[in-house]
């Protein structure tokens, strides 16, 4: 768990609920496909539910009878309940901590598992993982995943470097890398607070702003300034390809990859008109991109979306 990112619940809540987070507009399309899926479902498992954005959608416009979300991260798991109680939804809805490798349910237990957010990704390995989804599906299950497909990431090179501040003050220079078998790894480097380089990103109006910095700097002068070294939970991402072959190898049938994330490109884009007409009515957008996706090709999408059904 040290070596998750910080996550914190009511700040994931504030970035998912943002027009202006490339997120908010994949997920709002993520749970339409789902409720198209699985909309007569009674028994759900929400994989990495985090607050539970797409839990409590499909609680209020499906035909489940009963959720059960799922996270790792503690503090996730704690605002969901509260949001579950809040929306009067916790007589319908269990929330609980546990690693999704390792599901604490018997077999054959549900008939729809739902994951949005490249939750699946951090459950290395996949081929492991993919066999205990399978274990609690029941006959017929479905089985739908959102995930990023980084198409945009080459293998074998540094994918991205910046200045982070820590939820405890600390300013850490991220490295993160992407392997030839397309492991994705961070290391984040903590610096002295008194040292040079940290004192001048402090001083950068945009770190002051936003608490991050896109920033290639010098390894060697900031390891100089190191005082803690952290790695990251290594994560592997699939291309569609290879996501269709693990799921086929793993007893799977009906397996298909769909593409997804035109309005997050759009966003990400930065065409002021297009964002303000998105932002005036999301919900038009959303189904207007769900509509698209049968015909966007997943290799080149910035999302994919993949389902699945058990035998």
């Amino acid at each position: 768990m040290d070596r998750f990112p910080p996550y914190h619940g009511l700040e994931w809540d504030r970035k998912i609920s943002n027009p202006d987070n490339p997120n908010f507009w994949k997920y709002g399309v993520a749970n339409l496909i789902f409720l198209d899926h699985i909309s007569d479902k009674k028994l759900l498992l929400d994989l990495g539910c985090g607050t539970g954005g797409s839990t409590f959608f499909l609680a209020e416009h499906g035909k489940a009878e009963w959720i059960i979300g799922v996270d790792v991260v503690k503090d996730m798991i704690r605002v969901a309940k509260k949001n579950a109680i809040n929306r009067g939804l916790d007589q319908k809805i269990c929330f609980l901590v546990c690693d999704g490798r390792y599901l604490p349910f018997k077999a054959s237990c549900f008939e729809a598992l739902i994951s949005r957010g490249d939750a699946f990704c951090f459950l290395v390995p996949l081929k492991r993982t993919a066999q205990e989804l399978k274990r609690v599906m029941k006959p017929k299950g479905v089985v739908i995943l959102e995930m990023d497909n980084r198409a945009d990431w080459k293998i074998g090179t540094i994918v991205s470097t910046g200045f982070q501040k820590k939820p405890d003050g600390k300013i850490t220079y991220l490295v993160e890398t992407f392997t030839t078998k397309r492991n994705h790894r961070a290391i984040s480097y903590i610096l002295d607070p008194n040292g040079e380089i940290a004192k001048k990103v402090s001083s950068d109006s945009e770190f002051q702003e936003k608490g991050y910095k896109a920033w290639e700097y010098s390894l060697q002068k900031v390891k100089k300034e190191t005082i803690e070294i952290r790695q990251g939970v290594s994560t592997h991402w699939s291309t569609a390809k290879g996501l269709y072959t693990l799921f086929k190898k793993s007893g799977f049938t009906e397996v298909q990859v769909m593409g997804d994330g035109l309005l997050m490109k759009l966003l990400l884009d930065g065409d002021k008109a297009i964002i303000e007409a998105m932002k005036r009515d999301p919900k038009l957008f959303f189904e207007i991109e769900k509509r698209l996706v049968p015909y966007v090709n997943p290799n080149k999408a910035l999302t994919m979306i993949l389902r699945a059904s058990v035998p």
